[in-house]
């Protein structure tokens, strides 16, 4: 908007923003090698489908490297000619087409980053500075308020943000159509196929919200041609269980554990907890009783209608009146403390959260639960401001190259590439297949705690291998950038907790994140009462 009708302009945004305000800089001089200067000359053909034609020359002492994919219909765009590298060239290597992104020159405008934490890292900050040359200012909103923040920002103030709440970012006309031809890694046919075949995964109610919140237009559900928000992070959501305290243990996609229902068993009571969001507390619930036959949905689990929202609020009254629910978590590091020291055995949570509670050595895991967790993404947005639109759809697309879908594996989330084959090459067949194909890691999972994860917690080694293996630590086994561990499964191995993509997206049954309903402020209404209801 603009105009003197504006509530927010240049100047007052930054205030609106709010949350915590880092400037990612990286500091002292850019490294350089020391021997004489290489040039590289590349020209890179990219296509909606990419499928990318590549011819590296590089003179000098490094060897000649050619590498041709097939393409279908490129546009070429104009060699770039690096005479020094802008960074060691072991700091290089890990980024396998960093040469896309290089800047010559400094650019002149700041790129803002406003949104989930989870979504910048200081690593992302730290490669584009050096390589793209322009330096990155972050601020971090919480995800239940995310979506009123942005919006209040009316689009000024930042230039790409990270979303998990866009229904009214979208409605509010404050951001731009991300072109899938500026993303030359997009391939409708190599994507997880939920992304672009909704209805084969979800039910049908909720299939056009899901492409609503996916595509820019209608028109684009079917062409794959303008994106609305680029989905960087994506996972199935379950719950995070203490197998110390809870009789149960994952076996990957081999099994299921329980059921949502298991955070209402009595024997937990007072040992539970929920998120502290209406949205995810009343789709959450209502999933379960619709598959249990105790309600029945007119629409999309996102979007329940006020008498469907009062059913659910029926169900929950007495469950916490009773003081079944311990709490219900709003930020991350009260959910991960809670686990971590065992004052909750069993909640609601993001995976990330599973995986700290181990980091903290509590051994934890992530069900694979009956009924099925939930489906969901988030991603990048720009702004109708931004005055960089071109360095951020670069940035928007370095958000699904391969070092991204390698690195963000440390939360056991996945990208719009994750699964393509360059990026086995670069993870390694363990490490891929792992992630995404229900595979069992290479080394025995009493080496792995010992040697990998906890060298330094002798108390941890001895575990039994139930316990062992809820101590398991991606990153840790699996540092992204180094030279893939060679081998077959190990019958001790371990297993991703849920299993395979094939196996999630067979039991899930509905999504929720970037979603939000359409009455939002109802069901919020009902979940402040139901809160009011816990026990002092």
């Amino acid at each position: 908007m603009s105009g003197k009708g504006n509530s927010v302009n240049r100047r007052t945004a930054a205030k609106i923003i709010g949350g915590t305000v880092a400037g990612l800089v990286v500091g002292g001089a850019i490294g350089y090698l020391s021997r004489g200067a290489e040039v590289i000359e590349r020209t890179v053909a990219t296509t909606v489908t990419q499928v990318r034609t590549e011819t590296v020359t590089v003179t000098g002492t490094a060897p000649v490297t050619t590498v041709t994919q097939p393409t279908v219909t490129t546009v070429t765009t104009p060699a770039t000619t690096i005479t020094e590298l802008p960074a060691p060239a072991e700091y290089l290597a890990k980024f396998p087409n960093w040469e896309y992104y290089y800047s010559p020159t400094p650019r002149p405008q700041t790129l803002r980053y406003l949104g989930g934490s989870w979504m910048m890292y200081p690593e992302v900050a730290e490669f584009w500075e050096k390589v793209h040359k322009q330096k990155v200012e972050a601020s971090y909103l919480d995800l239940f308020i995310m979506a009123q923040r942005i919006v209040a920002t009316e689009g000024y103030g930042w230039d790409v943000a990270g979303t998990a709440r866009f229904p009214p970012i979208k409605k509010a006309g404050i951001i731009l159509p991300i072109p899938a031809e500026k993303l030359p890694r997009f391939d409708p046919n190599k994507v997880p196929q939920i992304f672009v075949h909704p209805e084969r995964f979800l039910r049908p109610a909720q299939v056009p919200r899901f492409q609503y919140n996916l595509w820019f237009s209608e028109e684009d559900y079917t062409t794959y041609k303008n994106f609305a928000l680029v989905p960087n992070n994506w996972n199935f959501d379950s719950i995070t269980y203490l197998p110390e305290k809870l009789p149960y243990e994952e076996e990957g996609g081999h099994k299921f554990s329980f059921s949502y229902s298991e955070l209402w068993n009595p024997e937990w009571k007072g040992r539970t907890m929920m998120q502290d969001e209406a949205f995810t507390v009343f789709s959450e619930t209502a999933n379960e009783l619709e598959a249990t036959g105790q309600i029945t949905l007119s629409g999309a689990n996102t979007n329940l209608t006020k008498e469907e929202v009062d059913r659910v609020y029926n169900f929950l009254l007495p469950i916490i009146k009773s003081g079944q629910i311990r709490t219900f978590w709003f930020k991350y590091g009260d959910a991960v403390n809670l686990l971590a020291t065992r004052e909750i055995w069993i909640g609601s949570t993001w995976q990330p959260i599973c995986y700290d509670t181990r980091r903290a050595g509590t051994p934890a895991y992530y069900a694979r639960l009956v009924n099925g967790p939930f489906f969901w993404f988030n991603g990048d947005i720009v702004s109708k401001h931004t005055p960089i639109l071109e360095d951020v759809y670069k940035f928007i697309a370095f958000r699904t190259d391969i070092w991204w879908d390698a690195f963000i594996t440390r939360n056991g989330y996945g990208t719009l590439t994750s699964n393509y084959d360059d990026v086995r090459a670069y993870m390694g067949a363990e490490f891929f297949d792992w992630v995404n194909n229900g595979q069992r890691t290479y080394l025995p999972i009493d080496e792995i705690i010992k040697n990998w994860c906890f060298p330094d917690r002798p108390e941890l080694w001895n575990l039994e291998d139930r316990l062992l293996h809820a101590l398991f630590l991606p990153d840790k086994y699996f540092p992204p950038g180094e030279k893939p561990r060679e081998g077959k499964p190990h019958p001790r191995g371990n297993l991703r907790d849920l299993g395979s993509i094939e196996d999630k997206q067979k039991i899930t049954r509905y999504f929720l994140s970037p979603d939000l309903p359409d009455e939002l402020d109802y069901y919020t209404e009902k979940y402040n009462d139901l809160k009011a209801q816990l026990p002092v």
